[in-house]
């Protein structure tokens, strides 16, 4: 369990039955969300994928409602991670002036948003130019340590440019028995991650948050480590904030 005051939160996972490429029925989600209280999961957001490209914003959240409320008939507080509402948008052209607000990770203010399966384009930094600076939005990117997998050296480095921006880390970055530092040749100094374990099911994609932990504790990854720790306070002080107004 948690230790030291330290909070815990998943703030990736596809945990909502039946809404996405996730969890296919409420067994599954309820057994990813008591692996995860048990790994030492505080909260947990549901961040079910959203495309602008596939449907509406209002079709998207009225099938989460509806799968809310379907694990919601079996949740269990004593056995399961509090949970928030949010998703995972698709980066695609053209959607800057979409209306990002119902979309928000809940209490937080951020969207969560994944790089598209494609070559770099100039428009990617765009779009986030045009949200953090013009639109004066808060910014997460989703699963970062397969954007510097995907992407070219110096179009990683110019993505940390970005210090506005907040970096969600996979926990499967950790996976293994010698855990190597997803960053190694970046300085990232002063740049504010955050973990989520993008959990899909309850086989390859299960829960790992506590291996991630576990693999964190290493003197080589504890810089990430105290990133981690002090960006998800900041959050959840916002957390607690704005669901007590």
């Amino acid at each position: 369990m948690a230790e030291n005051n330290v909070i815990n939160i998943d703030f990736h996972s596809h945990i909502l039955p039946g809404i996405d490429d996730g969890a296919t029925d409420v067994n599954v989600s309820v057994g990813q969300l008591t692996r995860l209280k048990k790994q030492g999961v505080d909260k947990v957001f549901l961040t079910s994928h959203f495309d602008f490209r596939k449907e509406r914003p209002a079709t998207f959240l009225d099938r989460r409602a509806e799968a809310y409320e379907k694990l919601m008939k079996v949740y269990d507080p004593d056995t399961m991670p509090e949970m928030f509402l949010g998703s995972e948008i698709y980066m695609v052209r053209g959607i800057e002036e979409c209306d990002y607000k119902p979309l928000e990770l809940e209490d937080t203010g951020y969207i969560l948003i994944e790089f598209p399966r494609e070559q770099f384009g100039t428009w990617m930094f765009d779009l986030i130019e045009t949200l953090i600076f013009e639109r004066k939005m808060k910014v997460i990117v989703a699963h970062v340590n397969r954007v510097t997998a995907a992407y070219k050296k110096d179009v990683c480095k110019n993505l940390f440019d970005y210090n506005d921006l907040i970096f969600q880390i996979n926990t499967e970055a950790f996976r293994g028995v010698f855990s190597p530092d997803p960053f190694k040749g970046f300085d990232i100094s002063g740049l504010k991650f955050i973990l989520g374990t993008d959990t899909h099911d309850l086989g390859h994609r299960a829960p790992d948050f506590d291996k991630a932990l576990k693999k964190l504790d290493s003197r080589s990854l504890s810089y990430i480590k105290e990133s981690v720790e002090y960006t998800t306070a900041m959050l959840n002080r916002r957390i607690e904030k704005n669901r007590n107004k």
